[in-house]
C-alpha cells in the first residue's frame, strides 16, 4: 500500500520541479520584448525629430529666400536679398513650424549671405537628454 501512495504522489503533476525555470525563462523574454519596443521606440523619435528640424531649417531658409527683392533678381543684380526682411520671414516661419510639429525646438542661427543670395537656418530639437540638429538652405535664383 505504501508504494502505491508513493507511485501516486510521484506522478500526480502537483510537484514544483522547473516552474521557477520557467518563470525566469517568461520573465526573461518579457523583459528583453519590453526593452527592444524602448529602443525601436526611441531610435523612431529620434529619427523623426531629426527629419522635422531639417524640415523646418529647409522651409524657415526658404521663406527667408523668397524676400528677395524680384526686379533685382531678374536684372541679375548680386546683392538680391533684404537681410532683415529674410531674417524676419524665416524666423516667423520657423516658430510657426516648431509650433505646429509640438517640438521642443528652437531657432540656433538664421544666417543670410547677400552675396550669394542664400539663407540658411539652423534648428534644434531637444528631447529629453538627445539633441538634433536641422540645417537647411535656399538660395534666391532667377528662373526664365
Amino acid at each position: 500500500m505504501n508504494a502505491d501512495v508513493e507511485q501516486s504522489r510521484r506522478f500526480d503533476g502537483r510537484d514544483d520541479r522547473g516552474s521557477g525555470l520557467v518563470a525566469g525563462i517568461a520573465f526573461m523574454f518579457a523583459f528583453t520584448f519590453l526593452g527592444l519596443v524602448w529602443v525601436a521606440r526611441d531610435v523612431d523619435r529620434g529619427i523623426s525629430n531629426q527629419s522635422a528640424a531639417t524640415s523646418i531649417a529647409f522651409q524657415a531658409a526658404r521663406s527667408g529666400a523668397q524676400a528677395a527683392r524680384v526686379d533685382d533678381v531678374r536684372s541679375g543684380e548680386l546683392d538680391v536679398l533684404d537681410a532683415d526682411a529674410a531674417r524676419a520671414a524665416a524666423s516667423t516661419t520657423a516658430a510657426q513650424l516648431i509650433g505646429s510639429y509640438q517640438v521642443d525646438g528652437s531657432i540656433a542661427a538664421i544666417d543670410v549671405d547677400l552675396a550669394a543670395s542664400k539663407v540658411t537656418v539652423t534648428i534644434t530639437i531637444v528631447d529629453g537628454t538627445k539633441t538634433v540638429t536641422g540645417v537647411g538652405a535656399a538660395e534666391a535664383v532667377a528662373v526664365r
